[in-house]
C-alpha cells in the first residue's frame, strides 16, 4: 500500500470511477469529493491530488467549482496530476490559454510519445492511449511539454517546471489506453 492519502476531485463525470477503481486495486488510501464541493479547499492532509476529466471548460468557473481556490491552498510538496479537463484547469492554471483541438477525439485511439518524464517510467516512449477532448491547451513558459500525440502533435501531457504538476490530455484509465495502471503508479511513487 502507498503511504500517502489522495483526494480524487470529481468534475461531475463517470470516468473518476474508473480511477478510483485502479486506485483501490494498486492499494491507494483514497477520498472522492465533487469539485463545487466547498470541503476540497481543505487539502491539508493529501499528499496527492487528482483531478478527473469532466465536461466543460476549465476557464468557466461554473464547470471549474472550486478548483481554483482548492489549487491556491495547497502545502507545498504535495503533488497534483489532472486528467483531461484536469490536465487543461492545470495548465490554465499554470498561465496556458485553452483553445480548439486540431480534431475531435471522443473515444478515439491515438498513438502518443513520451519525453522521459518521470510519469512515465517503465513505460515505453510510444504507446496507445485513448482520447475523448475537443479543447487543448497552448503551451506557455510555466510548463514543461512532456507528451504528444503522434498523429497531430497536440499536447497530451506536460509537468510544471517544479515538478509538483502533472497534466495528462489522454485517459490511462480508459481499457484501451496502454500503460494507465503504470502511470498511476509513477504518480503515487515517491520518484516524483
Amino acid at each position: 500500500m502507498f503511504r500517502t492519502k489522495v483526494l480524487l476531485v470529481n468534475n461531475h463525470d463517470s470516468f473518476v470511477y474508473n480511477i478510483y477503481q485502479i486506485l483501490l486495486d494498486i492499494k491507494v488510501d483514497v477520498d472522492v469529493k465533487l469539485n463545487d464541493d466547498h470541503d476540497i479547499q481543505n487539502v491539508e492532509k493529501y499528499d496527492r491530488i487528482i483531478i478527473s476529466p469532466g465536461p466543460g471548460n476549465p476557464v468557466n468557473g461554473k464547470d471549474a467549482g472550486y478548483l481554483y481556490e482548492m489549487m491556491d491552498s495547497i502545502k507545498s510538496g504535495t503533488k497534483v496530476l489532472g486528467i483531461c479537463f484536469g490536465h487543461q484547469f492545470l495548465a490554465h492554471y499554470l498561465g496556458s490559454e485553452i483553445v480548439l483541438s486540431k480534431h475531435l477525439m471522443h473515444g478515439q485511439v491515438d498513438r502518443v510519445r513520451h519525453l522521459k518524464s518521470p510519469i512515465y517510467k517503465d513505460v515505453p516512449e510510444s504507446f496507445d492511449v485513448i482520447r475523448y477532448h475537443s479543447l487543448a491547451i497552448k503551451p506557455n513558459k510555466n510548463i514543461t511539454i512532456d507528451c504528444v500525440s503522434e498523429k497531430d502533435e497536440t499536447v497530451m501531457g506536460f509537468h510544471s517546471n517544479d515538478g509538483s504538476i502533472f497534466g495528462i490530455q489522454f485517459h490511462p484509465e480508459s481499457y484501451y489506453s496502454q500503460f494507465g495502471e503504470t502511470i498511476f503508479k509513477n504518480f503515487m511513487s515517491g520518484a516524483l
